[in-house]
């Protein structure tokens, strides 16, 4: 018989809930909830598995956009507190997780369809047990590594946007001060986010004397135009996540790929080539050439935290 689950990505602002057959999500399931529209995200299941009352839930699983531990997370944007107790209550699941949103999309990668990933930079070939290295661009920052070990993928959740950003330059170590000076410590998602980029071209208007608050959908839109300054905030952008690519990858050695998510990624990839990125990335000394080996992927699917969930909850079933 198949074996059915529950799955949800739970963002800031919205939550997709999805059931799972045997490891895959059912395309024709997804549905889509405005969190402010719900108390709780135990409500949103509760509605969801009543719609769905001839389906009986063995497992659940759900990605959050916060920090988890033990079975519980909370989510950094919305005040709302996960449990895997909680989500068995409301779908009747026995076996429940709660994930990372990173670590559901580090989960999801190999189980994609070829047409929502693309090369940004190629790499060697690898063996398929090869770790790889999910890297989200969004509303903030943060990366996970996956571990293929015999009973499944191994992939601890971090908090890496919260990291000291790296400086290699004057400019860059000027925006670590103003940074500092603003928000009280120079972390990584203060310039690589959406916000960051913001942070970027708030940094060079700041020095020019100029009034700040552009969004980083208008830079993007200003630079498109021409204009030299959001050209230079995007530039500034991008060194950065050379460096911090580059920091990250030696730091884990994802011989499997270096994958790019969220709004941020998609927006940003387009420009790399124009950037100062690549040779961030490369600057390592006598190990920039060592990163030729890894390469660097676009993911585009909007539900692959929900086939992150579906296939992490398939492997766990098998190994228990």
């Amino acid at each position: 018989m198949p074996h059915h689950s529950i799955v949800a990505d739970v963002g800031g602002t919205n939550t997709r809930v999805a059931i799972s057959q045997d490891g895959s999500v059912l395309p024709d399931s997804i549905r889509k909830f405005a969190n402010a529209d719900h108390d709780s995200l135990t409500a949103i299941l509760r509605m969801y598995c009543a719609d769905n009352d001839t389906v009986e839930f063995e497992q659940v699983a759900v990605a959050i956009a916060g920090p988890v531990r033990d079975g519980q997370g909370s989510l950094t944007n919305l005040d709302w507190t996960i449990d895997c107790a909680a989500l068995s209550d409301a779908t009747g699941a026995s076996d429940a997780h709660v994930l990372n949103d990173l670590q559901a999309q580090a989960h999801a990668v190999g189980r994609l369809d070829a047409k929502f990933v693309e090369e940004i930079r190629p790499g060697s070939v690898a063996s398929p047990e090869a770790a790889h290295l999910v890297v989200g661009i969004g509303t903030g920052f943060n990366s996970a590594v996956a571990y293929h070990a015999p009973g499944g993928r191994l992939v601890p959740p971090a908090e890496s946007g919260h990291a000291t950003l790296p400086v290699c330059s004057e400019d860059q170590f000027a925006f670590a001060q103003y940074a500092q000076e603003r928000f009280g410590h120079a972390a990584i998602e203060d310039a690589l986010s959406g916000r960051g980029l913001g942070h970027c071209h708030d940094w060079l208007r700041h020095v020019a004397g100029q009034p700040t608050g552009t969004k980083s959908a208008q830079i993007f839109a200003e630079a498109e135009a021409g204009d030299a300054m959001a050209k230079q905030a995007i530039d500034l952008f991008s060194r950065f996540l050379g460096t911090v690519l580059g920091d990250l990858t030696l730091t884990s050695l994802p011989f499997g790929g270096v994958y790019l998510v969220g709004g941020m990624s998609r927006a940003i990839a387009p420009w790399l080539g124009q950037t100062g990125f690549e040779a961030a990335w490369q600057d390592k000394g006598r190990f920039g050439p060592f990163l030729d080996q890894f390469p660097i992927r676009l993911v585009t699917d909007d539900y692959a935290a929900l086939t992150g969930c579906a296939g992490f909850l398939e492997e766990f079933r098998i190994a228990h």
